[in-house]
């Protein structure tokens, strides 16, 4: 069936207006060299029949088969019809040859073809080649690479040693023969086998027969090796800064560092400088990046942000930790930032940390803050700086049936503007005695809790204190019995699980809150002792967890097939000591259930369901469904509810999304995130993607919602030239159709 070019020249012709003329590109890292199942594999020349038998040994002979040959005087041989020579991994077809014993040099005419045993090959009419040094040179000839690595059609060719050809007057591609969609024109094209780079001079990039780039000198890798130079450049447009063109340089200093340049010009903003430097050390490794927009267009204000995180291992048991992040103002990532992360956070961290991991001891000291970018969160509510904060825990684990001794201990300073400040002291030493059989468990375990606060700018005492004994016992039984599924052996389990916990009430409504919270309502969190995060709160306890979780395990290698656990909280005692300060009355808490099920192969499930008894309601609901037959296709249906007494708290979405290849040249990939209550998208894209072989093209829809309640559309174009490079980026880790995972890469 004939190709359907009109599709192509119309891509091309897109391509050729965005792109332009562009600088010289390269790699920080080389491009798979997978493609379509239905691509055929790159096709070297033709090869005439061999007379060997394959069984040769690289004896250091040259071995020659041909219709007739001549002997001279001066040790010249000549061969004529169906020439074959063949030396170890070297061999030549020609239709005359001449072969000089002296110099082991040989030229060949007519129809002559040289392979090597790695699968480069060449063709052409004539060939001058030295067989001990692997030089020489030839005229108007096809080649192809091994392994894949490119093929195409030079004026002349010359053999630089084993590891190197260079080409005068050369188109080059990746394309398998027969499929000519774009080619590399040189003026001068050196390929190094050894370094894996390609170097070329006065070159540009023809695709579908248009030209659509331009540089008077690149490189580009023909391997997974780093290359020095320009990264393609990027197009796109941004509603805050207008239609922006990034033009990043790669610096390949070292082995295990390197750093990227770019330049980003912004039409309604200026021109900002972003560079990334990356490090890794036999103990060490980060990332520095840093941004700077000079006098903005718009503000007249100097924008720049930093991003430092850096991991450092002193010893086997000592390491170290930063991550330092910083902007200049508010608006920095609403006005500059490009993906849905940037625009949505509303704190950035600042810490470092050490730590110490031994068998029985684990410290950590660490200072900490946070700036806070949401100008809609008020001081007061704003996290606490940590100036410092020391951290010792200790476990001593005897072996089961034995007593176990445990230490949780801290020394924090917090700090906040125009706020309570101070010293906070907690420890909490503890032991407990884990009775174990195969099927079941029973563990008491007792603990004394002491808080002390010293503080300033309080109207209050100042050197508070707190103690509270704390009792609890965990036990639970593991039953299981055969079952089946539609004739599949399982063997279902019933886990019932009790968990009481004792702690008296002490009046803590004048303590300060530093980093006390209420965490998230889940199965997990009703095996808590501490019903609070943080030590400003610890709440008093009567109650007794009734849980139960039943399991359904393939019985012939024991994976999870389905489980479903269920539990309430039942409270002897009114509760308190809460946030806010207030007394709660209720008898029991809502029920948790929670399930998971892999039906079959390609269909997973999960839920889970918050219940209200008293209002006879559900105040929370999540509920999701997978259909993933194969690694590369995946559909995703979502759906949430949060159903809050709060006024405001109520929340309702539908979460779609998925990834599915049409055709083996087609795929698709979308997502859609909708507000019920809202009746608004909160995001949505939409991805198509063809690939063919040699190239992929990719383009994308973009819609999201900002936490400003503005809206921010985009569309964005990737071409990849397969072996060379890309020609447009679609956001990093943002970009949709990255996230689909797209196989045909």
């Amino acid at each position: 069936m004939p190709r359907n070019t009109l599709p192509r020249r119309l891509l091309s012709a897109v391509l050729l207006l965005a792109v332009g003329m562009a600088p010289a590109i390269a790699e920080k890292r080389g491009l798979p060299k997978t493609r379509p199942a239905s691509c055929p594999a790159p096709v070297e020349p033709a090869l005439p029949a061999s007379s060997f038998t394959g069984t040769e040994a690289d004896d250091g002979r040259v071995h020659v088969i041909a219709d007739e040959a001549d002997a001279k005087l001066d040790e010249t041989l000549s061969f004529r019809g169906h020439v074959e020579l063949r030396r170890g991994p070297l061999q030549v077809f020609a239709d005359e040859l001449l072969f000089n014993q002296a110099d082991n040099t040989l030229s060949a005419s007519g129809q002559v073809q040289l392979n090597k045993m790695d699968g480069e090959a060449i063709r052409s009419a004539q060939l001058h080649y030295e067989i001990d040094t692997e030089r020489g040179d030839t005229q108007n000839a096809e080649f192809a690479l091994p392994d894949g690595q490119g093929r195409g059609r030079a004026g002349r060719v010359f053999f630089v040693g084993r590891d190197a050809l260079t080409f005068e007057k050369v188109r080059y591609t990746t394309c398998p023969a027969g499929q000519d969609d774009w080619f590399l024109h040189a003026g001068e094209l050196t390929l190094d086998k050894a370094r894996e780079t390609g170097s070329a001079w006065n070159a540009w990039v023809e695709f579908m027969h248009v030209p659509i780039f331009y540089s008077p000198y690149l490189t580009f890798p023909i391997g997974d090796e780093r290359k020095s130079g320009f990264l393609p450049p990027r197009f796109g447009h941004h509603s805050q800064a207008g239609f922006f063109v990034l033009v990043p340089y790669y610096f390949n200093l070292a082995p295990n560092y390197d750093d990227t340049l770019t330049p980003r010009f912004l039409s309604e903003r200026g021109l900002q400088l972003l560079n990334e430097f990356r490090y890794l050390g036999a103990r060490q490794g980060g990332q520095l990046d840093l941004q700077v927009l000079p006098s903005d267009r718009v503000t007249r204000d100097d924008r720049w942000a930093g991003f430092w995180r850096h991991r450092q291992n002193f010893s086997p048991l000592w390491s170290g930790s930063t991550d330092v992040q910083w902007v200049s103002d508010n608006n920095y990532f609403i006005d500059l930032g490009t993906t849905t992360n940037e625009s949505s956070r509303t704190h950035l961290p600042r810490f470092a940390r050490l730590d110490y991991g031994g068998s029985i001891w684990r410290f950590a000291t660490l200072v900490s803050n946070y700036q806070t970018i949401d100008t809609t969160i008020p001081v007061a509510d704003q996290p606490y700086q940590r100036l410092p904060q020391f951290i010792l825990r200790g476990s001593a684990p005897y072996g089961p049936n034995r007593l176990q001794y445990s230490l949780d201990s801290e020394l924090t300073h917090f700090y906040r503007q125009a706020s309570v400040t101070g010293q906070r002291f907690d420890i909490l030493p503890g032991v407990s005695w884990p009775l174990r059989t195969p099927y079941f468990y029973f563990t008491p375990k007792a603990g004394y809790r002491y808080t002390a606060w010293h503080l300033d700018n309080t109207l209050g005492d100042e050197t508070p204190e707190r103690t509270l004994p704390i009792y609890s016992v965990d036990s639970g039984l593991f039953l299981e019995r055969d079952d089946s599924w539609f004739g599949t052996r399982l063997h279902q389990t019933l886990e019932p699980r009790v968990y009481y916990v004792n702690i008296p009430y002490r009046n803590q409504d004048d303590l300060p809150v530093f980093d006390s919270a209420i965490p998230d309502f889940s199965f997990l969190n009703f095996f808590r002792e501490n019903r609070f995060v943080g030590a400003d709160r610890v709440g008093d306890a009567n109650q007794l967890t009734a849980a139960v979780t039943s399991r359904f395990l393939q019985a012939e290698n024991g994976a999870e097939r389905a489980r479903i656990s269920l539990g309430q909280v039942l409270y002897f005692e009114n509760r308190r000591v809460n946030l806010p300060a207030g007394t709660v009355t209720q008898t029991s808490s809502d029920m948790i259930a929670e399930a998971y099920a892999r039906l079959d192969q390609p269909w997973y499930l999960r839920s889970d369901m918050q219940w209200d008894n008293e209002a006879r309601e559900t105040r929370k609901f999540n509920f999701y469904l997978h259909y993933r037959p194969k690694p590369d296709r995946i559909v995703n249906l979502g759906y949430r509810l949060l159903n809050a007494p709060a006024p405001g708290a109520e929340d309702e979405q539908f979460d779609v999304s998925a990834q599915w290849p049409l055709t083996v040249h087609w795929a698709l990939t979308g997502r859609w995130n909708y507000s019920i209550p809202d009746s608004r998208t909160l995001q949505a894209y939409a991805g198509v993607g063809y690939s063919d072989c040699c190239w992929t093209v990719r383009l994308a829809a973009r819609h999201r919602l900002r936490l400003d309640g503005t809206e921010d559309d985009s569309v964005l174009l990737e071409l990849e030239l397969s072996g060379l490079s890309r020609l447009g980026q679609s956001g990093g880790d943002e970009n949709p159709l990255k996230r689909g995972q797209f196989i045909f890469e």
